[in-house]
């Protein structure tokens, strides 16, 4: 069934209500988010982790493998919190999965059930009608399909994922009774939230409502507050933004090289990586890193472009046989919606956020990635000067 927005106040608390039902009934819960999963994707899975953690709950993560150094201090935090680590082929353990009926599933920041990392013990349990699914995202786009039960499906416009988290985690501290909010929102579970938020939205620049932003403020306010109550001193929230987006050495390297072939076209800057580029990069710096530094590339290449910026390369040859795109919009130009882009443009494999979507494309079905691309760069183009004289814009952000 495809994904829509919760289209009334009472219709997003009763699910919340029914997800906190949950929380409070069920005793284990495991915790899956999408394949290469981004900022927010990790900084939810840590979110929901610490929230059950709170609710004297077992929580256990999975990860398809070890994430990037910039999340180091979300897994220590997950692990001096009691929450279990699971990567790659690990088993759940045994006495924690012993009884389905205290067991319980969350699915998060994934638009469809293809795109949930699993290993094999756990789709198995995905696949138990008799385990609780509970998912929250935030994608509603065309192609977005719900992997959760009917009830219990946390989906809504919003800038990220952790905002939902956050919505649920204010209503879970005013069921639960606590005297002040700070007892639910930890110094920990603010990070987490606010790591989600600042990475999905870039520091707030392309939040697009009043309420987003609205949310934004208060966790990116609160963890401030938190802070000073413990350092005794003022800690600048671009601080958090600062350690999502710094870069390691073989970053920059591996950026460098990909933002080596530019083309400058206006609108749309852009970056075409041949098989061979592509493997060779794949192989330097591996699968992680290219995920993470293509999609930094896509944004510099939007706001040195001041519209739109594109990267296209080959994925992992060890993996897959696609080729990938990412698009991204520059936070200065809010004009078109690239979701509505993706269904112009007849692309069906893909989906994302008003200003930043990834698709992919079969590389049997492209025999040229450089005429492809930039045929593509074309209909892109042509897509923009529709936009702009229509002079009805879109909802800014991303």
């Amino acid at each position: 069934m495809k994904k829509k927005d919760l289209s009334t106040i009472a219709e997003k608390s009763r699910i919340a209500a029914n997800i906190i039902g949950e929380i409070e009934r069920l005793e284990v819960f495991i915790l899956v988010g999408h394949q290469d999963p981004d900022t927010d994707c990790i900084a939810s899975l840590a979110a929901i982790g610490l929230l059950l953690r709170k609710a004297d709950k077992d929580a256990v993560l999975y990860l398809p493998g070890p994430v990037s150094e910039h999340f180091n201090y979300l897994m220590a935090i997950c692990k001096y919190n009691g929450i279990i680590l699971l990567y790659g082929g690990d088993e759940v353990p045994l006495y924690l999965t012993k009884n389905k009926d205290e067991l319980g599933i969350f699915i998060l920041d994934t638009p469809k059930p293809s795109m949930i990392s699993l290993n094999d013990p756990i789709e198995k349990m995905l696949n138990d009608s008799a385990i609780r699914k509970i998912e929250i995202d935030h994608h509603v786009q065309t192609d977005a399909i719900y992997a959760g039960d009917p009830g219990y499906c946390l989906v809504s416009e919003a800038s990220s994922t952790c905002e939902l988290i956050g919505y649920l985690t204010i209503k879970f501290s005013k069921k639960k009774g606590w005297d002040k909010i700070q007892d639910v929102f930890t110094q920990n579970i603010s990070l987490a939230i606010l790591t989600g938020m600042a990475g999905d939205s870039s520091m707030g620049k392309y939040l697009k409502n009043k309420k987003e932003r609205w949310y934004y403020t208060i966790f990116s306010n609160g963890f401030d507050r938190l802070l000073e109550d413990q350092t005794k001193k003022k800690v600048e929230k671009e601080a958090v933004f600062d350690i999502i987006q710094s870069f390691s050495v073989q970053d920059k390297k591996c950026f460098d090289r990909i933002m080596a072939k530019v083309e400058e076209s206006k609108p749309v800057f852009h970056v075409i990586l041949g098989a061979e580029e592509s493997a060779e990069l794949f192989n330097v710096y591996g699968k992680d890193r290219m995920v993470m530094v293509t999609k930094v590339a896509a944004d510099t290449l939007a706001e040195n472009s001041g519209k739109l910026g594109l990267v296209a390369y080959y994925d992992d040859p060890k993996v897959t046989d696609f080729v990938q795109f990412r698009l991204r919009r520059s936070s200065k130009y809010n004009v078109l919606d690239l979701r509505t882009a993706l269904r112009q443009l007849n692309i069906e494999n893909g989906g994302g956020h008003p200003g930043a979507v990834g698709f992919r494309v079969l590389k049997d079905k492209i025999e040229d990635i450089e005429k492809y691309s930039y045929d593509l760069v074309e209909q892109i183009e042509n897509l923009v000067g529709v936009a702009s004289e229509s002079e009805v814009p879109a909802a800014a952000g991303n």
